[in-house]
């Protein structure tokens, strides 16, 4: 023979690309994707090394030898890196740091191999050496010296081989699979033929290495174990496809292209009957009633769409065994389906079969369509409305002869009042009965009670069951979201009750809908409360005042009525508060609600505000405005009597009164905001007046008001805009001498004109402004007093008013020893004046303050001395160095008024060793009544009128000079 091994191997190189090819076409279809994938590069690079084997066979020198020997270890390392990797998901082996570990020794041998002039196998060829076989063929052969690499990279070839056959033992035990032996074989008799080629490039066998065959022969066996593995899992994959489609509870037909009935599985036989859709017919031919309804799905499922249909009503044919929730169909009764028809591609991409899938959805279809009249019936605004809905909505869905829904009387307990009744399909009149020994007792001890026929036998004391002459009984519990009880629901029939397992579903998803919507309106009506009523009281509040004062309102312009609106401010309230707590406080206000609750008329809206401030609405009732003012005077003064008697909480008794300000509507107020607005004035006057009255609101209020708005207005911008100043009146004693001047605060409006101080101070000191006001004084007064010293004048002892609100501030004293020290004064030159109810506000407070000005060297003076309480016993503890007799007093002095008070100050004054200054001093005839009384220091229009900081300039050169 002659020429042999060459063509053997080109005939292995063929067949491992046949190899490759099939395996290709493996993995597109099959789901072992990856192990096909592995297989045919492994295939390719075998090709691609028996053709390098036959070249370096047939190499006639050296360096055609080294090229061929090479390429072809070029070759050897990725097949053995593929080869793990096949193994290791051939047999599911976890093998990444021997991959990764593979990869590396890869890279290092392709360099090498690179690197070396005779490839990583030799160090040296010293000649070719012509081997003859047997059969006569010759075959060349290198001689040389091995490199230590090829001993390496024999070891990584036996690494691999040890690692395949471990994990192919492994695997055997594991499966039992012959496959896997066979597989094992040919592994071994590659690890054999291996070994065989190793010991040939030693030189211990002289024959040719057939290593290259070995790789041929484990190709082929590795190629029957993938074909045959493959085959196995597609006939398991359709045995299993086969049984799912049997064994399905959804029915199944196979259709051809063309809509011939290739298959049909025991589930659809079972929906359509024995005769219907058997194998042979054509369902695009001659369709059935079903096949009618479908034919634009079926044919787009024919051209290759996939298509759903349903729900299609139908009715199953006599010869039907059952349906698809196995339940014995009624042939006249009609059933739903639903479906999908999905198409079969071959490996062209051709319509092979079309599937059609149909199940039987009866049950839920009547569920969902259940559920829809629940969701219509449902809908409703109040409780009473929604639960005439329900038990409306239950007896039309099941017939029923009663329905109910039951809620226990919270002040009987055991004893069922129905929220609404439903007898024969009306709504009658709600009833009460006892739930002892009666159904319904059972459902809210032990949740949802059936009882199908004969429900007298089982509850002979249950009178309601007699009267509706009861056979059947359904109930389920109305539970909250937290799992509370709320009530129960329950249908009553005259016969035995059928479809037992539908009724109860349906009454459960009622009841769960029923407590979902009874704790909505639970919550809603929480919300309307927390929304239009005082948490403290129980009143309405002001959101629902302006809701129902709106409509009122509205309601008295369209019919020509009038109403009123009485708003309520208590008196002395905050010292309450203040004294006693806000627990006491808040029993007070609870006190008071009750007493308004019992003085004003039933229709009437009593709200509280806020903090001690109340109202009370009283609707539209009369076309006469002078019919309603004297009823609404009635009203105020009935009210204002009750809150002026002592309220006695345990062992305190407290007197509040209270100052009322009333409107009638809608002559003063065309809106809620508006008669609000105007009560709000009227009751301002009323406190004005001394409090504890009642006023009415009038139009001319309106106008002081919209004066004192503008003064308000006016005062924001006074300081900033330069509009206040100083004047200074001049303080004499009885011989003459100028011995202080009192610095008095004017305001010249640009539209108002010269504002006097009594009406924008008290704004001043509502508003707050009184604070910047009085800084600006304070600041001013020292300022002046500096320029006349710088000027060379001497000024006297200047005496400046402090308001309550600046000496209530708790830093008061040290800013206005700061201010001193930043102008360079000594308090000594000034007197600070206080009124007495200023002093009262916090008594211990001012005493402190005024203390630490008085040490600072200011001079303390009470100012309007006897108009206040004038008590000796906060005098004696007061740091105080002069009163002031109020003008009022001196005026009286003139008029033949009682000269006893003025004696008396100078008498208190003298003891205490207090000076003594009068105050409105205009006409001789008063000085000299004073002087007679003791007192020697006066201050008014005789002695001088107050005058700017220029003119009192001029006043002050002139008696220098």
């Amino acid at each position: 023979m002659h020429g042999l091994l060459i063509p053997a191997l080109y005939l292995a190189a063929g067949l491992a690309v046949y190899a490759m090819l099939i395996h290709l076409l493996h993995s597109r279809r099959s789901a072992h994707r990856r192990e096909h994938q592995l297989f045919a590069a492994m295939s390719a690079l075998m090709a691609l090394l028996a053709i390098g084997a036959a070249h370096t066979y047939q190499a006639g020198d050296v360096e055609s030898y080294t090229r061929a020997l090479t390429l072809n270890l070029y070759l050897q390392g990725p097949f053995f890196v593929l080869f793990a990797a096949f193994v290791a998901a051939h047999t599911r082996t976890p093998a990444r740091p021997l991959l990764a570990g593979l990869l590396v020794l890869l890279a290092i041998t392709w360099v090498v191999n690179y690197l070396q002039p005779y490839s990583m196998q030799f160090r040296s060829i010293d000649e070719i050496r012509l081997l003859e076989l047997p059969w006569g063929e010759t075959l060349a052969l290198g001689v040389g010296s091995l490199s230590p690499w090829f001993g390496i990279a024999v070891a990584a070839v036996l690494m691999v081989l040890g690692f395949a056959l471990a994990s192919l033992a492994r695997h055997y035990q594991r499966h039992r699979q012959p496959t896997t032996l066979l597989l094992l074989a040919g592994i071994a008799l590659f690890v054999a033929l291996t070994l065989q080629g190793v010991l040939a490039r030693l030189g211990v066998l002289d024959m040719p290495h057939l290593t290259p065959f070995g790789y041929v022969v484990m190709v082929i066996m590795m190629s029957l174990v993938l074909n045959r593995e493959t085959e196995e899992r597609l006939r398991d994959s359709e045995s299993r496809f086969r049984a799912l489609v049997e064994q399905s509870p959804i029915g199944i037909q196979v259709l051809t292209p063309d809509g011939a009935i290739r298959q049909i599985n025991p589930a659809w036989k079972h929906m359509h009957g024995n005769a219907a859709s058997l194998p042979g017919g054509n369902v695009l031919e001659h369709p059935d009633a079903i096949d009618r309804q479908l034919q634009a799905p079926l044919k787009a499922a024919t051209r290759g769409q996939y298509q759903e249909f349903g729900p299609l009503p139908y009715t199953p044919p006599p010869d039907a065994s059952g349906t698809g929730d196995d339940v014995a169909p009624d042939a006249a009764a009609e059933r739903w389906l639903r479906g999908c028809m999905y198409p079969l591609r071959d490996a062209q991409g051709e319509v092979q079969d079309v599937i059609v899938m149909q199940e039987d959805i009866t049950t839920q279809h009547r569920s969902e369509a259940a559920l829809r009249l629940i969701a219509e019936g449902l809908q409703a605004r109040t409780r009473e409305e929604f639960f005439q809905q329900l038990v409306l909505k239950l007896s039309n869905l099941f017939g029923a002869d009663y329905a109910l829904v039951g809620l226990e009387d919270p002040e009987r307990p055991g004893v069922v009042v129905t929220a609404a009744l439903c007898a024969h399909g009306r709504i009658v009149e709600n009833v009460r009965y006892n739930l002892a020994e009666t159904p319904c007792e059972r459902v809210l001890e032990i949740g949802t009670c059936i009882y199908p026929c004969e429900v007298q036998k089982r509850f002979p004391h249950d009178e309601m069951l007699v009267d509706m002459a009861a056979e059947s009984y359904l109930g389920a519990p109305m539970l909250d979201s937290q799992g509370r009880l709320l009530g129960h629901i329950a249908m009553v029939n005259r016969h035995p009750v059928d479809d037992v397992d539908k009724a109860m579903e349906v009454l459960d998803i009622m009841a769960d809908r029923a407590g979902a919507e009874l704790e909505r309106l639970h919550t809603e009506e929480h919300i309307h409360a927390l929304a239009y009523h005082d948490s403290l009281t129980g009143l309405a509040n002001r959101t629902r005042l302006h809701d129902d004062l709106t409509r009122h309102i509205e309601e008295a312009m369209i019919d020509g009525l009038h109403g009123g609106l009485i708003l309520i401010d208590l008196d002395h309230f905050k010292t309450i508060n203040d004294a006693l707590g806000h627990a006491v406080g808040d029993t007070v206000l609870g006190a008071v609600a009750d007493r308004l609750r019992s003085q004003s008329p039933e229709d009437a809206l009593i709200v509280r505000l806020g903090g001690d401030e109340f109202a009370v609405v009283l609707p539209p009732r009369s076309h006469e405005l002078e019919a309603v003012e004297p009823e609404l005077r009635v009203i105020a003064e009935r009210i204002l009597e009750a809150l002026q008697r002592p309220i006695v909480i345990g062992e305190r008794t407290f007197a509040v009164g209270a100052s009322l300000g009333c409107v009638c509507y809608p002559d003063a107020g065309e809106t809620s905001a508006d008669a609000l607005r105007h009560a709000d004035i009227a009751l301002y006057q009323a406190k004005r007046a001394g409090r504890g009255g009642v006023q009415f609101y009038r139009h001319a209020l309106q106008d002081e008001a919209h004066a004192r708005l503008q003064i308000e207005e006016g005062l924001r911008r006074a300081v900033e805009q330069g509009e206040l100043s100083l004047h200074y009146q001049p303080q004499f004693d009885s011989a003459q001498r100028l011995i202080g001047a009192e610095a008095l605060l004017r305001w010249q409006h640009p539209e108002m004109g010269a504002v006097a101080p009594d009406l924008f101070i008290p704004v001043a000191e509502e508003t707050g402004l009184i604070h910047a006001i009085g800084n600006w004084v304070l600041e001013e007064g020292l300022s002046q007093v500096v320029r006349w010293r710088a000027e060379g004048l001497q000024p006297p002892r200047l005496a400046l008013n402090l308001s309550p609100w600046q000496l209530s501030r708790p830093d008061f004293v040290d800013q206005f020893r700061a201010r001193l020290r930043t102008l360079g004064m000594d308090a000594q030159a000034l007197t600070l004046e206080v009124t007495e109810s200023g002093l009262l506000r916090d008594l211990p407070d001012a005493i402190a303050k005024l203390g630490a000005l008085r040490q600072s060297g200011a001079r303390i003076a009470l100012d309007d001395f006897g108009t206040g309480y004038s008590s000796l016993a906060y005098l004696r503890d007061l740091p105080v160095d002069e009163l002031k007799i109020d003008k009022s007093f001196v005026d009286e002095l003139v008029t033949g008024g009682d000269r006893t008070l003025i004696e008396n100050i100078v008498d208190i004054a003298r003891n205490m060793e207090l000076d003594v200054i009068a105050e409105g001093v205009a006409s001789t005839e008063q000085h000299e009544q004073l002087l007679a009384l003791g007192c020697t220091r006066f201050q008014g229009f005789l002695f001088g009128a107050p005058v700017a900081a220029v003119d009192f300039a001029d006043h002050l050169r002139r008696r220098n000079g």
